[in-house]
């Protein structure tokens, strides 16, 4: 399968789970110190699962709930990425599926069921925003607009609370609770940056390749960590996150 195959692949298998998401009865349990699951995670994964496997036969599943598997072709799913905030009724989550072939990332979607709009892109297909919404287009402001959930509860850094005082004396910051959908709109040139520490592959998978295939850089950081977008914010975000990840 192309990269467009997988492509169209992931985007209609997440619209289909988004449609079923709306069905669904949502009961929330703890999941570790600080970390919440729903039944709406657990439910759309496995949706997820079966619809992507079996339009590309073969091919394993790497996902936030329901355990992670390697092939020639996986996917990076994270059924509802920003759970925290979808619980409390916060329209501020999204799905979030990538493809990688050889473990190369070669295609990404994410799609915002509050606002129904995704976001999507691939090796060979263009970054591309389909909304039925009011859309508007980005302007220039005086400072970078960055979006970071730095500091996070029970993370093992020190130094978070020192960078974001001085992130913020340099740049607006948003903190959004879910990093694909703050890569998302990085890629769609709603802010200049995102930034985070302490994610996982399906956090992040989709967003890195709707970001790069939209002009800008993903860069890796440390083994948990990352910054993403344009400009000089970027490497500005990257050395102080360097520091207090080593």
């Amino acid at each position: 399968m192309t990269p467009g195959d997988l492509l169209a692949l992931a985007a209609q298998s997440c619209v289909d789970a988004a449609k079923l998401l709306h069905e669904l009865r949502v009961d929330v349990a703890a999941k570790g110190a600080f970390d919440q699951v729903s039944t709406a995670d657990l439910e759309i994964e496995a949706f997820l699962r079966t619809s992507l496997t079996g339009g590309a036969p073969g091919s394993a599943v790497v996902g936030e709930e329901l355990g992670t598997a390697s092939a020639p072709i996986t996917w990076y799913v994270d059924p509802i990425d920003g759970t925290r905030n979808f619980v409390r009724g916060i329209p501020l989550s999204c799905l979030s599926v990538a493809a990688a072939v050889d473990g190369v990332l070669v295609a990404g979607c994410v799609l915002d069921p509050f606002r129904n709009e995704l976001f999507t892109a691939a090796v060979g297909v263009p970054f591309t925003i389909s909304s039925p919404g009011l859309t508007i287009t980005p302007g220039v402001s005086p400072r970078p607009l960055v979006l970071t959930d730095i500091p996070l509860p029970g993370s093992p850094y020190h130094g978070e609370m020192a960078l974001l005082g001085a992130l913020m004396e340099v740049a607006d910051v948003r903190r959004v609770y879910s990093t694909a959908l703050s890569l998302a709109w990085v890629a769609a040139g709603r802010a200049d940056a995102a930034a985070n520490l302490g994610i996982h592959p399906w956090d992040v998978a989709a967003g890195a390749v709707l970001v790069r295939e939209a002009g800008g850089v993903y860069r890796e950081i440390g083994r948990d960590g990352f910054v993403a977008g344009r400009g000089e914010i970027v490497d500005w975000l990257h050395d102080r996150l360097e520091d207090i990840v080593t």
